[in-house]
């Protein structure tokens, strides 16, 4: 999570801002890249779950979204 909030910090520039992380994860760590993709859903499921009346449906576009874009960055070194 320290991760996902070091994103926020840099939502203008993901890829730039997330490449020593993007890196880690391709090379170091080897995560496989689908799994990014099911710790997004994760990550939603459980603020739904944690915070129901603020889990409008524009929140969970907008976080979507926001995952969505996070997941594509990491898995950039992939390619």
């Amino acid at each position: 999570m320290g991760g996902v909030a070091d994103a926020v910090s840099k939502i203008d520039d993901l890829t730039a801002g997330l490449l020593d992380l993007s890196e880690l994860r391709a090379f170091t760590l080897r995560v496989d890249p689908a799994n990014f993709k099911i710790l997004s859903h994760n990550i939603l499921v459980v603020l739904a779950t944690v915070y129901p009346e603020d889990f409008t449906p524009e929140v969970h576009v907008a976080l979507d979204k926001f995952l969505g874009a996070l997941s594509r960055v990491l898995s950039e070194k992939y390619r």
